[in-house]
């Protein structure tokens, strides 16, 4: 089982490349240095979702307390949108067309960085307390105190 300890060090990871991308956006056109940051940030990405889609969102959309499923179906299902977005976003944006269009790229990555911000806090503040109410994730790794 996935520990709320785990999620927030991950989102941590998450937040810190996300960083680098704003970063990276904020200075001079630099088609390579956003690709990579950009590719960063994917790779922390995919295995933090693919945890709490396969891991997390079914078990609290299947809770018993209808309060907290209806909740999680509200989150998820706005999630979602931010995914399409998210798929469409990272399609668009290879080393060709970053380097044709840096403000484009520079501004679709601050509103769509804008927006995995708000997940983030989402998760950390209500889908993660939430999940440990229902057991859905313990509170640390296991074998640490």
């Amino acid at each position: 089982m996935v520990s709320f300890e785990r999620l927030i060090r991950e989102h941590r990871g998450i937040s810190a490349r996300a960083a680098d991308l704003r970063r990276a956006v904020a200075g001079p056109a630099d088609a390579r240095l956003g690709r990579d940051a950009l590719e960063s940030l994917i790779e922390d990405l995919a295995g933090h979702l693919a945890t709490e889609d396969c891991e997390i969102y079914p078990a609290l959309v299947l809770s018993r307390d209808e309060g907290t499923a209806a909740m999680a179906r509200a989150v998820i299902d706005e999630f979602r949108t931010l995914e399409a977005d998210w798929n469409a976003y990272v399609a668009r944006w290879d080393a060709n067309t970053i380097a044709a269009d840096w403000h484009g790229f520079a501004r679709d990555t601050r509103t769509v960085l804008d927006r995995l911000d708000k997940r983030v806090h989402t998760e950390n503040e209500l889908l993660y307390p939430m999940a440990l109410r229902s057991a859905c994730i313990t509170l640390r790794d296991r074998g640490t105190g």
